[in-house]
């Protein structure tokens, strides 16, 4: 059997034209209204509407882990929050501290503002020493973002990964596999496949374990991920560059964020002006 198919426009059909019409009933007919455009169908939005839209629009951070430490800190503490403070502290996390920016003043700059908006949050919703923990929260997974290496094929950022502390175990635990896997990988290696192959691979753990406390270069930066080193938030933010921002109202915080900003020369002036301006956004749902 042989199709031929012909490429052409369709003709303008009329749904009824093929049916006996009845009397009554509504007849479907192609055309046009007199006086009435049908090139173009525009819809106007005032400025009002527009600034409506904008602001009913809700964006969720992902809630960020970072080891068992720092997500059981931020768990705890964000527990009783209201969901737009939830939604600013690990907005400022995803934005701020745990990105992909390897420009190095521009990222410095990022980093800084986004612990100057934890310490807005830290003054006005969470008191005492939670506010305190928060802050050395935020600057253990700052100081891990500055602890990034560049991929060599992609070319992205990656933050370091933070081993984690069993809960319950001594501050000063260590973790042999991370060690292993970061100092000795040929020590690991043979580990894996006397584990595999059913060899003794206890004496080479064990063996391992024992040299371990004798390289205080290798123990000494583990525990300091592991261990928040709890600065008061006057020395977390005595170095930043917005640390004297008020956080009396978020309108004088983003004053005093934009009048240092106006007097900088940093080349990404402008995504730090939308990055605090979207964190005002979320506060402002409050």
């Amino acid at each position: 059997m042989n199709m031929k198919i012909q490429s052409s426009a369709l003709p303008d059909i009329n749904l009824y034209s093929h049916g006996k019409k009845q009397n009554g009933q509504p007849d479907l007919q192609s055309g046009t209204i007199p006086g009435l455009s049908h090139d173009t169908d525009t819809i106007e939005i005032s400025t009002t509407a527009r600034t409506l839209a904008a602001s009913d629009v809700t964006h969720h951070a992902p809630v960020y882990f970072g080891n068992a430490q720092i997500h059981e800190s931020l768990s705890r503490i964000l527990q009783d929050q209201p969901d737009e403070v939830k939604d600013a502290i690990y907005g400022l996390i995803s934005s701020n501290l745990n990105t992909d920016t390897t420009s190095g003043e521009g990222h410095a700059a990022l980093l800084e503002l986004g612990l100057a908006q934890g310490k807005y949050i830290a003054d006005n919703y969470i008191k005492g020493n939670t506010a305190t923990e928060l802050m050395n929260t935020l600057q253990q997974i700052a100081d891990l973002s500055q602890a990034r290496t560049i991929d060599s094929e992609t070319g992205k950022a990656q933050a370091a990964v933070l081993p984690s502390r069993p809960f319950g175990a001594p501050e000063d635990y260590v973790h042999l596999t991370y060690m292993m896997k970061k100092y000795e990988p040929e020590t690991l290696a043979k580990l894996e496949e006397a584990i595999t192959s059913g060899k003794d691979w206890a004496s080479i753990l064990l063996g391992f374990a024992k040299k371990v406390p004798t390289q205080k270069e290798w123990v000494q930066p583990q525990q300091a991920a592991t261990t928040q080193n709890k600065q008061s938030i006057e020395d977390i933010m005595s170095k930043n560059r917005f640390g004297e921002a008020g956080t009396d109202s978020l309108t004088v915080f983003a004053e005093d964020i934009r009048s240092v900003l106006a007097k900088s020369n940093l080349a990404n002036t402008d995504l730090l002006t939308s990055n605090l301006e979207a964190f005002i956004r979320t506060l402002g749902r409050a």
